[in-house]
């Protein structure tokens, strides 16, 4: 290629080139303009969408969907089915209409009340269905409650349980019943004194292990032994172990007295026994009957009636009344004594020949045959006796111990006075010991002195006995003066209650008993105290639970006379209304505004309320409004954004077709301008190499 046409192309490269750049930037501002027009087309469909309307959808009380503007009154309005929302203000105060303001504040607090203004109660038919409740044997106002009281008293359980006065009863029962224990364990350390004064006749000792004896003068007529014992026990003198004397004095309760008498009556003398016969062959009767009661039981089947004794004898009687079988234990291997001789052996009657069961009964005997530490047998008899109501039907069996030497019926009358005393002084439904330590409190000590006891003396568990005593009538005090209006501290020995508990007719345990207590003051005109009342009160309540089941309360929506609601949840509804108003504080809401659509959609889009919404755990939090699926957008002209929105699609099309285009030539413009760009290159290369090969050539010639 010749100079002149390498650079005439080189020039029409450069022209192309600069024809390129021009039609790229018209191309440039051609998009441009598409882009202007795609914000038009977007402006026109926004301002077509700006003119919808805020809705939200729920239901109403019957479960109705529906759709509405959405407002304050559409939002907060209450429904079983509805989601709870809320509105609060840049303070943090829940919105709430006019009316719901003057609720709460009237309500001053109190949810109850609140509710209540919402025809809201929290109630129960139970008392209803339970009636009146009547008790005779309780005093005015007990005696008879209405089921009005009983609600109120149930309803006040709690604070009955957390109260004072429940608190002080159980305290001060805790403290006369632990003074009540530490005397009766001072008591009992010097009741043995008291029960061997020297001074008795026949006088009572006590040995090292606590077992008591009698010392009786006549040793060989049981008749005469047998009645000294009795009247020592029983008759009138001044011994201070004589039941009928500790009677008298109130030491020994009625159950007591009737106690240790039995064990003195069940020792008796029977002058028909016959024991033997004298050195010119005569019969000699008379012996000591010790009695004992037997395990009794008997069966017929077919005429036949099987009769068993202490569970081991029995004895068969035909329908003629005739004894037809005897069966009696036998001695086994561990009946044994250590010399091998059976411990005890059974006689019976020999009944081949016709014999009534009384005659049989009559004729069996026991022999004991046990051996003492000493290797002694003690070779005592015992025999039976049937025991017959007033038609002659047999109702029992008695067995009783037949002692004929003296010196055996010393032992038994010393086993009988160890027992008796000891329970006189280790059974505490026997023993008063309330008596008898007011005795010791009034005795002068030259008195007491008598009897070996010292009122200021240390006893084993610590304090004198004179400190326990006080002590004990200081907590007795208090705690009956806590029951009873009557019982003045200080004078009470003069009361009612006082009296029964000297009588043995009430102890300390009983006195815990609110239902005993009652039939006291009832039977005895004893008047209760305000503050025991409380404790009655509680008492009440925990029997009527205990005997007709816990009260089931529900809400009632008094609003609501159909019961088609649901009182539970609306109940739950306001009070989480009631909660969120008090701890957060509240603003009310003109009702201008609580209907007002426009207001609402201005406030929230602004920021000057915010939604809150509650959750499963009743607790408010906080809502963005757009992420409420709740709430939608809606508009009264449906056509003019369907319209608006065709046009925006319309319009988009257009622009992007036309950009696609413009993508194309602007691509095909960058193809043809790189090849072009790469020729020039070329041609300008070439063009420089003849240049050079130019100026090679002359410098040569």
């Amino acid at each position: 290629m010749g100079m002149a046409t390498s650079q005439a192309r080189l020039l029409t490269i450069t022209a192309r080139l600069s024809d390129n750049e021009l039609r790229s930037q018209t191309i440039n501002n051609a998009k441009m303009r598409l882009a202007t027009q795609s914000s038009q087309a977007s402006e026109s469909y926004i301002n077509a969408l700006n003119d919808a309307n805020l809705l939200f959808s729920n239901y109403d009380s019957t479960g109705t969907a529906q759709s509405q503007l959405l407002t304050y009154n559409a939002l907060t309005a209450y429904s079983s089915y509805n989601n709870q929302y809320g509105l609060v203000n840049s303070s943090g105060q829940l919105l709430v209409s006019e009316s719901e303001a003057k609720m709460f504040d009237e309500a001053n607090g109190n949810l109850n009340a609140y509710l209540k203004s919402h025809g809201l109660e929290y109630t129960t038919t139970y008392f209803d269905e339970l009636g009146t409740l009547e008790n005779a044997d309780y005093p005015s106002p007990f005696n008879i409650m209405e089921p009005s009281a009983l609600k109120e008293m149930y309803e006040a359980y709690g604070s009955y349980e957390n109260s004072l006065e429940v608190e002080n009863y159980e305290k001060y029962y805790s403290d006369y019943a632990a003074a009540n224990t530490a005397l009766k364990t001072a008591c009992k350390q010097v009741l043995t004194s008291y029960l061997t004064y020297s001074g008795n006749s026949p006088a009572v000792s006590v040995d090292s292990n606590g077992d008591y004896s009698i010392a009786l003068s006549n040793t060989t007529n049981l008749n005469a032994m047998l009645n000294q014992f009795k009247n020592a026990f029983t008759g009138a003198n001044n011994n201070t172990y004589n039941i009928a004397q500790l009677f008298s004095n109130k030491f020994l309760t009625e159950d007591g007295n009737s106690d240790t008498r039995s064990i003195v009556d069940s020792i008796v003398y029977d002058p028909n026994i016959p024991v033997g016969t004298d050195s010119a062959g005569n019969p000699l009767y008379g012996a000591v009957k010790v009695m004992g009661s037997e395990n009794f039981s008997s069966s017929t089947s077919e005429g036949v009636t099987t009769y068993t004794i202490g569970n081991d004898i029995k004895i068969t009687v035909d329908a003629s009344g005739n004894v037809t079988n005897i069966e009696v234990p036998t001695a086994g291997e561990d009946d044994m004594n250590d010399d091998g001789s059976p411990s005890f052996s059974y006689s019976i009657p020999d009944f081949s020949n016709p014999i009534s069961f009384k005659d049989a009964l009559s004729q069996i005997s026991y022999n004991s045959h046990d051996v003492d530490d000493n290797g002694v047998a003690s070779n005592e008899l015992y025999k039976f006796e049937q025991v017959v109501d007033s038609e002659g039907n047999v109702t029992g069996v008695n067995s009783y111990l037949v002692i004929t030497d003296s010196n055996q019926l010393k032992d038994v009358l010393n086993d009988a006075t160890s027992t008796i005393l000891d329970r006189i002084k280790n059974t505490d439904g026997n023993f008063n010991f309330e008596t008898f330590s007011k005795f010791l409190l009034l005795a002068d000590q030259s008195t007491l002195n008598n009897y070996g006891i010292d009122i200021d003396a240390e006893l084993k568990n610590g304090g004198t006995l004179k400190s326990v005593l006080n002590d004990y009538q200081l907590a007795k005090d208090t705690y009956l003066g806590f029951m009873f209006s009557d019982y003045v501290k200080g004078a009470a020995v003069d009361s009612t209650i006082e009296e029964l508990i000297e009588n043995g007719k009430v102890t300390p345990k009983d006195l815990q008993d609110v239902d005993l207590v009652l039939r006291l003051s009832n039977e005895f005109g004893l008047n209760l105290t305000e503050n025991y009342n409380t404790v009655v009160k509680e008492f009440i309540v925990e029997e009527m639970i205990a005997q007709t089941g816990e009260p089931k309360y529900a809400w009632v929506d008094e609003n609501d006379t159909g019961n088609k609601g649901n009182a539970d949840a609306k109940a739950q509804w306001y009070t989480n209304i009631f909660n969120r108003m008090k701890q957060g504080g509240y603003k009310a809401i003109e009702n201008g505004l609580a209907s007002s659509s426009e207001w609402l959609e201005f406030a929230l889009e602004s920021g000057l309320v915010a939604m809150e919404q509650v959750d499963k755990s009743f607790n408010w939090k906080s809502l963005n409004y757009k992420t409420c699926s709740k709430i939608t957008e809606s508009t009264d002209n449906s056509d003019a954004v369907a319209k608006a929105e065709a046009e925006y699609n319309r319009a988009m099309k257009d622009i992007d077709a036309k950009d696609s285009i413009y993508d194309m030539e602007l691509k095909n413009i960058d193809t043809e301008h790189t090849a072009l760009q790469t020729e020039y290159e070329s041609i300008k290369g070439v063009i420089t190499k003849n240049i050079e090969r130019t100026f090679k050539f002359n410098q040569n010639g």
